[in-house]
């Protein structure tokens, strides 16, 4: 029996685009003659793969986003944007008029959409709708070992979001002989204790199992390796359970090197396509900001010369990708003092802020020159703040203690981020608010699409540029 997986109903909202994409293309030959039929072609094939690529990078096929209708019509108009500069460049180039292939376009790309949309709603929906009724992505698991780790397996399992969508059978345990009696009576909740290594292979005879979880100590590589090479007669994925304290790895996976098989336990953020996608989006961005905005930015430059003596550019270093040392550019909005070298960081009362900087620091509009930061390869339009070397947190705290702060420094530092529409603008002089803002930055890193930067984007420009917490 062929098992309901996320990478299934992926391939199959897939080949739903691709063909109302063939239909629109067909509709729009039909109805409107829009050029030859080679021509319709090349729109339908050329348009087809830069689309579902564009929403194969961005992370847009994926379960979670078939049941939010103004998401799917986002991704949908995001994927659709770059398949037409794509087929209008192919089609100029060999020899189409550039007038009338915008023309022409336009109006494919109009029924293009409708018919995509078509397909969301009466087929994927409805689709999703029985998925989820008959439960057909929950994973059975069977857990295998110490019945008192399996249960601690089980706890943190049911505290995730996506608990839904498992179902734990059963706990056998690893030794050959009799299961020994419960010490404590196990909760509710708990599935039952059903023998040993012999009882699960029997269940799977019976029943489905998709999942068996080895729930052994990692200081007997050897009893793990044992288990699992006993379940090898079942058809089920199998995985092992890391310990929660010791063994946190967010990445690992089993790699060649040389030809020597190894354990990978970190994986570069944002390389290959990812980082290209995301050096594309930074350039545009720095750009397009650098235009719109440098009529502010020349009236914010006259008004703090007026305002107090001084540089009307700031500069200071920040530690920004693999904990190299930059300069970020600011607008100038406090009285120079040489002898204050950022650590300490700024609270709101502070009396160097001037008139004018006090608006622009209110406006955020002395972050802009952060744009030319992009540019010059040491910042991103989205990622987690910059902060100067031994930054303090406290009176005697400095930001480095706070745990896993290190990995920020794993991608470029960003103009905004997901922390900062989270309220952690404004002064961070607690240890607690580091370790959420610290949080915050990391699920950035760990979660990161092209949707989500635009995301982030959007929520800065609406709620996050202006506010009490900005100063």
């Amino acid at each position: 029996m062929t098992r309901w997986t996320h990478g299934l109903i992926r391939r199959l909202v897939i080949i739903c685009d691709l063909a109302m994409i063939a239909m629109a293309s067909a509709i729009a030959y039909a109805g409107w003659q829009l050029g030859p039929l080679s021509r319709h072609i090349v729109f339908a094939v050329i348009g087809a793969l830069v689309f579902v690529q564009v929403l194969r990078v961005g992370s847009a096929y994926r379960v979670e986003h078939y049941t939010r209708l103004l998401r799917q019509m986002s991704h949908i108009v995001i994927g659709l944007v770059p398949a037409m500069v794509v087929v209008v460049a192919v089609d100029v180039a060999v020899g189409g008029s550039l007038n009338r292939t915008w023309r022409d376009l336009l109006a494919w790309a109009i029924i293009t959409f409708i018919a995509l949309m078509a397909g969301r709603l009466f087929l994927v929906r409805p689709g999703m709708a029985i998925v989820s009724r008959k439960a057909l992505l929950r994973r059975r698991i069977a857990l295998i070992g110490e019945r008192e780790r399996a249960r601690a397996f089980i706890a943190r399992c049911r505290a995730d979001e996506g608990s839904d969508l498992v179902e734990f059978i059963g706990i056998f345990e690893a030794s050959s002989q009799a299961p020994r009696p419960d010490a404590a009576p196990p909760d509710a909740n708990d599935p039952p204790l059903r023998g040993g290594v012999a009882d699960l292979l029997a269940l799977a005879k019976s029943e489905p199992v998709d999942l068996v979880a080895i729930v052994e100590p990692w200081d007997d590589a050897r009893r793990i390796s044992a288990l699992a090479d006993q379940m090898y007669r079942i058809a089920a994925d199998v995985v092992v359970d890391l310990e929660p304290e010791g063994f946190m790895l967010h990445s690992a996976r089993l790699v060649e090197i040389g030809g020597q098989e190894t354990l990978q336990v970190q994986q570069r953020p944002l390389k290959g396509s990812l980082g290209l996608l995301k050096t594309v989006e930074d350039y545009v961005v720095a750009v397009i900001g650098i235009i719109l905005t440098a009529p502010i930015l020349l009236a914010a430059a006259i008004a703090i010369a007026l305002d107090s003596p001084g540089p009307v550019l700031f500069r200071q270093p920040r530690v920004g990708l693999n904990n190299k040392i930059f300069n970020c550019y600011k607008l100038r909005t406090m009285r120079t003092d040489p002898q204050d070298d950022g650590s300490a960081g700024t609270v709101k009362t502070d009396p160097r802020i001037t008139r004018v900087g006090a608006i622009l620091r209110r406006l955020s509009i002395d972050e802009l020159p952060q744009l030319w930061n992009v540019l010059r390869g040491e910042m991103s339009i989205v990622g987690p703040r910059p902060h100067v070397p031994n930054m303090r947190v406290a009176s005697n705290v400095r930001y480095e203690a706070v745990d896993r702060y290190v990995e920020r420094y794993r991608v470029k530092p960003g103009i905004t981020g997901w922390a900062q529409i989270n309220g952690m603008r404004g002064g961070i002089h607690t240890v607690e608010k580091a370790e959420q803002g610290v949080e915050l930055d990391l699920y950035y890193i760990e979660n990161w699409s092209i949707w989500f930067d635009i995301r982030i984007m959007l929520l800065t420009i609406t709620r996050g540029l202006a506010g009490p917490s900005v100063f």
